[in-house]
């Protein structure tokens, strides 16, 4: 990667260690796997995990912390490598199976079993197959735009997705290649949540750009299909939210995965996109709180 990339990640992560927390919870560290993971904690009662998506960190609930924790135990956590976790080495592993790894070992160490699982894009796989190989760890789960395209299979809607998700790999590829940080979130972010970076906070950019690096690794690493057949074996209720303004593909894909998880229910939020927690907190929070309540606190 290029001195520009570093340069520009680094001064991202000297400006976000001068940003607020995302709530007034405590912060802390729990140690599994060999590595250290940070996190945020806030409110009592039933354990909520918050797992973030790409190009993020915990940083990414904070407009999610304080209403879920009136009611409940919210805990979000860093995924290996992104802010302000160390960041991703020569050896580094950001397998699915990895990530799943470390979930379900913060799940125990923190003794919070079973819990209530919010899981965005990446995040969302990663809940998914927490549920499918640690059923025992998990409550429910809020699935925002999960990245399981494997669910699409043949359906008639495959080659419409599997050409869009062509042309967004070409352009992050190119991307990737300058090692300009900002290059590449405001070219992911121009096809999952237009116009989103341009009007998005400073803390809310410094947070993006900070976490580049652990976004490419996060977008190249293996990541085993999941499919619709897997979907059908999650045995917990669960929620899928959409944005009607996200990319058509991250649409289709969380409306797929809805109808192959049995008893699954699914919210589309008007105008929002892949980042709808911040760009439809109220809306988004109001559809996560009324699916946690209907199935038990």
């Amino acid at each position: 990667m290029s001195k520009k990339y570093y340069g520009a990640v680094a001064l991202a992560v000297l400006l976000a260690s001068f940003t607020t927390s995302p709530s007034a919870g405590k912060t802390g560290k729990v140690s599994v796997n060999g590595m250290s993971f940070a996190y945020v904690q806030e409110g009592s009662g039933p354990p909520v995990v918050l797992v973030h998506g790409s190009v993020s960190d915990y940083r990414e609930w904070s407009g999610q912390m304080a209403p879920l924790a009136r009611h409940y135990s919210v805990i979000a956590y860093s995924r290996r490598y992104h802010w302000p976790n160390l960041p991703p080495g020569t050896d580094a592993d950001a397998s699915l199976e990895r990530q799943v790894d470390d979930l379900a070992a913060i799940i125990k160490t923190m003794g919070i079993t079973p819990a209530h699982i919010v899981g965005h894009s990446y995040g969302g796989a990663i809940a998914l197959n927490l549920a499918l190989r640690h059923p025992e760890l998990a409550r429910t789960l809020l699935l925002a735009e999960p990245a399981v395209s494997g669910v699409m299979g043949n359906m008639p809607e495959q080659n419409a997705v599997s050409k869009e998700s062509k042309a967004v790999r070409a352009e992050m590829k190119e991307a990737f290649a300058t090692g300009d940080a900002e290059r590449i979130v405001r070219t992911y972010a121009a096809r999952v949540a237009p116009g989103e970076f341009e009007k998005a906070a400073p803390e809310v950019r410094q947070m993006l750009l900070a976490n580049a690096p652990a976004f490419q690794l996060d977008y190249n690493s293996r990541r085993p299909p999941f499919t619709c057949d897997d979907a059908r074996r999650v045995a917990v209720p669960v929620l899928v939210i959409s944005g009607d303004r996200s990319a058509m593909g991250l649409q289709r894909i969380a409306e797929t995965a809805a109808r192959c998880i049995k008893g699954a229910s699914f919210v589309s939020i008007p105008q929002a996109t892949h980042w709808m927690q911040h760009d439809h907190a109220e809306a988004f929070n109001d559809a996560a709180l009324a699916f946690l309540a209907r199935n038990g606190k």
